[in-house]
C-alpha cells in the first residue's frame, strides 16, 4: 500500500507493465474514493420522453436503385480522372450493369430487409476497423472546450468535468437523457404539451408523430458505446468492447496510469471536491512514480498490426499486464492530465490531438484532455460513432460543470 497524501482518497499501487525494452515494472494506481453526493443532483434532467423512445420507428435508409448508383459514381468521378480514363469507367459500368451487377442488387436488398438498420452500418463499421493505419491523426478528432472565465486549477476543472460526465452516463443509463431532436418549429415542438403528446405516443410510430410536427428524431444507438467502451487491436480486423458494470476511470500522467473511482459502489457520483483531491494526489506525486518515459500509451498510436502484436506481447510478459489493461479497457473513459500548458490556437490544437503521445490512450472511445493551464477538450475514437453523440456529452458536460464551484489557484511565487 502506498499514500499519495492526505486528500480523502487512498491509493493502493499494483503492477500494470513490464516494459519490455526495459524490464522496468510500471504500476496502476487505484484511487478509491468514496461517499455520495449529499444534496446534490444525481442526474442531469429527467426528460419527459424516454431516451429510446423514437428507436423503434425511426425510418431505415432506403437501398438506392443500381441505376442511380452507378450514375453518381460516374458523375463524382469525372472531375477526378482524365477523358480518357472516365470512357473506360463509363465502359465499365455499362458492363457491370448487364452482368453482376442487378443480383448483388438483389443481395444487398434482400441483406437491408432482414435487418432493421441502415444498409450501409456494417460496411462503415468494417471500414474503420480493418483498415491498418494509426489512429493518431488519420481518425482520433478532438473538440476543444471553451476557456473558464476564472481559470482555474488543472486538478479543479478535470474533477468538474469527470463529475459532470458521471452525471451524464446516469441520466443516460436511467433512460431519462431527452432525446437527440432535430426541431424546425421550436414553437411547436419545444413545449410541455408537445412532449407529453409524444411521450403518449406508440413506439412503433413516436418518429412520424414527431416528424408531423417538424420534429426529427435523431438515431441515439451510438451512445450504447458512449462510455466503458474501446477499440481492442487486432491483426486484421479491430474488435469494438464494451463493459457494463465498471465506475472507474482511468488517469494518466506522464508515463503512468492510475484508476478512479468516478461512482460510488451505490452508483452515486463520487463528489467533485474528491475527485479533485484524487488529481491534486496525482500531480503531486513524484516522477519515478509516474513511469518514467515508458509510454506505454504510446503504442496507440502505431499502426492497428503493429499495437496488436505488441499488445500480445504485454499480456504474455505477466499477468498483472493483462489484468492492467483490462481495467483500461473497462474505464469508463480515460482522463490526461497533460503537462503542457498551450495558449496559442495552433498549440491548444496540437495538445488536444496528440500532446506528447506518451500520456494518451488512443483506444478509449473517448479521453478527457486537461491541461496545466486548465485548457480542456474530447479526443474521441471514430470507429463507434460520430460527432453528434460526441458533441451532446461535451456540451452537457461544459454547462454542468461549469455550474459547479471553482477554485482560483495563486500565481507562483516571485523568484527571490
Amino acid at each position: 500500500e502506498h499514500s499519495l497524501g492526505e486528500h480523502s482518497a487512498a491509493a493502493s499501487l499494483r503492477p500494470l507493465f513490464s516494459c519490455m525494452q526495459s524490464g522496468r515494472r510500471h504500476a496502476l494506481r487505484a484511487l478509491r474514493i468514496g461517499g455520495p453526493v449529499r444534496g446534490a443532483a444525481t442526474l442531469l434532467h429527467e426528460s419527459r420522453i424516454p431516451t429510446d423512445h423514437f428507436q423503434d420507428s425511426l425510418p431505415k435508409m432506403p437501398v438506392p436503385a443500381l441505376s442511380d448508383t452507378l450514375s453518381k459514381f460516374l458523375y463524382f468521378a469525372e472531375p477526378l480522372v482524365s477523358d480518357d480514363e472516365h470512357l473506360l469507367a463509363r465502359r465499365g459500368v455499362s458492363a457491370f450493369a448487364g452482368a453482376e451487377g442487378p443480383a448483388l442488387q438483389a443481395e444487398l436488398l434482400a441483406s437491408s430487409e432482414r435487418q432493421y438498420t441502415s444498409y450501409i452500418s456494417a460496411p462503415w463499421f468494417d471500414m474503420y476497423l480493418r483498415d491498418r493505419a494509426p489512429l493518431l491523426l488519420n481518425y482520433n478528432p478532438q473538440l476543444t472546450f471553451e476557456d473558464e472565465a476564472a481559470r482555474p486549477s488543472q486538478a479543479n476543472r478535470a474533477a468538474r468535468l469527470c463529475h459532470a460526465a458521471g452525471r451524464f452516463l446516469l441520466t443516460l443509463e436511467a433512460g431519462v437523457l431527452e432525446p437527440d431532436v432535430f426541431h424546425t418549429k421550436p414553437k411547436v415542438s419545444q413545449t410541455p404539451l408537445w412532449r407529453e403528446a409524444v411521450r403518449l405516443m406508440p413506439r412503433s410510430v413516436a418518429f412520424y408523430g414527431a416528424a408531423a410536427t417538424g420534429a426529427y428524431a435523431l438515431d441515439m444507438s451510438q451512445y450504447a458505446n458512449l462510455f466503458r467502451s474501446t477499440r481492442l487491436p487486432r491483426p486484421e480486423l479491430d474488435e469494438l468492447s464494451t463493459c457494463s458494470d465498471s465506475r472507474h476511470v482511468v488517469v494518466q500522467r506522464g508515463g503512468a496510469f492510475w484508476a478512479v473511482d468516478l461512482l460510488t459502489p451505490a452508483g452515486e457520483p463520487v463528489p467533485p471536491s474528491q475527485l479533485q483531491g484524487a488529481f491534486e494526489a496525482i500531480l503531486a506525486s513524484p516522477a519515478d512514480a509516474r513511469g518514467g518515459s515508458a509510454g506505454v500509451g504510446h503504442l496507440t498510436s502505431l499502426p492497428r498490426g503493429e499495437w496488436a502484436a505488441l499488445r500480445e506481447q504485454l499480456c504474455a510478459a505477466a499477468p498483472a499486464n493483462a489484468a492492467s489493461l483490462k481495467q483500461i479497457d473497462e474505464a469508463l473513459f480515460a482522463v490526461c492530465l497533460d503537462g503542457s500548458s498551450p495558449e496559442e490556437l495552433g498549440e491548444v490544437n496540437r495538445a488536444m490531438l496528440h500532446g506528447r503521445g506518451i500520456d494518451r490512450w488512443l483506444d478509449k472511445s473517448f479521453q478527457l484532455v486537461v491541461t496545466e493551464n486548465a485548457k480542456a477538450a474530447i479526443n474521441f475514437e471514430h470507429s463507434w460513432g460520430d460527432g453528434v453523440s460526441v458533441l451532446r456529452l461535451a456540451n452537457e458536460m461544459f454547462d454542468a460543470s461549469t455550474a459547479l464551484p471553482t477554485d482560483t489557484p495563486a500565481p507562483p511565487a516571485a523568484p527571490p
